[in-house]
């Protein structure tokens, strides 16, 4: 029997559908805390419950260069004062500054990976009851082209205690991998925030735009590591005196500078007219003041474009960061979409 062409075409036609049509990726929602102290107000319980959150992910300390002493040294330990809700999974976080890196000498990366394990275990026990084990943390580093091998050998190094971890990636890691390197783990956080040089007083938003995202995800899906993804849900204001960076308000927002009369407003720019005190700093006449927050429209635009580039079917979408004050210019309404975009 001849079988009809415009059959045949019909076939070609439903293969083709089946074929271009996306599979739809399994995305785990998830929120970072970045606080001290764990404590959680009732919003944000209840935005946690809200959204079916499963993942939390809570730095539990920062590793800096104490320049006095000339040693890496632990700082902002996390001081627990609430249980941990029944239906999280909390991921350890460390803050790992590039200058640590920078200072620190090979020889001593086998000892450094073995205080960064014994300061984990004493926060997450002293929370929990219980070691970490098997679970994930992540590390949380800006590395550059002059820190790279060294801290390549301390996450190697750490896997051996953590066979779980993850890292945070820049965009710019991801866009330049070819020399930046991709780091030896199991999967990368790509950090889709702090776009722009933030020190500069000409910079019209250092956290996120659409278009300068799109200057670096072009190449996303070849990235060789498996890639979860966190958004940002914050805003800020940046202080600039004498055209020089001062000081970061965090959580201050634009409303806050046009409801008082000492300012001049020039777009998201605030131009001090006499000193002042307010925030709990000291504010000169001249002083420019650049709030910065990211719209909802951008914000779930960035979302749906970056969770289509991201090549791996299984991703954690998280949002940074779990704080009634940061996540007031967002409905709660607004926040569900973001976790449900496609």
């Amino acid at each position: 029997m001849k079988f009809p062409f415009y059959c045949f075409l019909l076939l070609m036609i439903f293969v083709w559908a089946c074929n271009s049509s996306e599979t739809p990726k399994h995305v785990m929602p998830a929120f970072y805390y970045w606080k001290t102290v764990f404590k959680l107000s009732k919003n944000e319980e209840q935005i946690l419950t809200d959204n079916h959150i499963q993942k939390l992910y809570v730095k539990y300390f920062d590793v800096d260069l104490d320049e006095r002493a000339q040693k890496p040294t632990f700082k902002a330990l996390l001081i627990p004062k609430q249980k941990i809700p029944q239906q999280l999974s909390v991921i350890p976080v460390v803050y790992l500054t590039n200058q640590t890196l920078k200072w620190l000498e090979p020889r001593y990366l086998e000892d450094f990976a073995g205080k960064i394990v014994d300061k984990i275990e004493v926060v997450h026990q002293s929370w929990t009851g219980e070691p970490v084990g098997n679970n994930e943390i992540q590390i949380d580093c800006d590395w550059t082209l002059s820190t790279k091998k060294k801290y390549f050998t301390l996450l190697t190094i750490l896997r051996k205690k953590y066979p779980h971890i993850s890292v945070t990636i820049r965009l710019h890691q991801v866009k330049f991998s070819d020399k930046t390197g991709v780091p030896p783990v199991e999967r990368g956080m790509l950090m889709c925030y702090n776009m722009a040089d933030w020190k500069n007083e000409k910079t019209a938003n250092s956290i996120f735009t659409p278009d300068v995202l799109n200057q670096y995800i072009g190449d996303l899906s070849e990235y060789s590591l498996p890639l979860d993804l966190v958004m940002p849900a914050f805003h800020w204001t940046v202080g600039y005196r004498n055209h020089q960076f001062q000081y970061f308000l965090n959580a201050v927002s634009s409303k806050d500078f046009s409801s008082i009369s000492l300012f001049e407003q020039d777009k998201n720019r605030f131009i001090a007219q006499r000193d002042t005190n307010l925030w709990g700093i000291g504010i000169r006449k001249g002083d420019v003041f650049r709030t910065e927050e990211v719209a909802y429209k951008d914000l779930s635009k960035g979302c749906r474009l970056i969770k289509k580039k991201i090549s791996n079917q299984k991703l954690t979408f998280a949002l940074y960061h779990l704080d009634s004050e940061s996540l007031k210019t967002y409905t709660h309404e607004q926040i569900k979409e973001l976790y449900q975009s496609k």
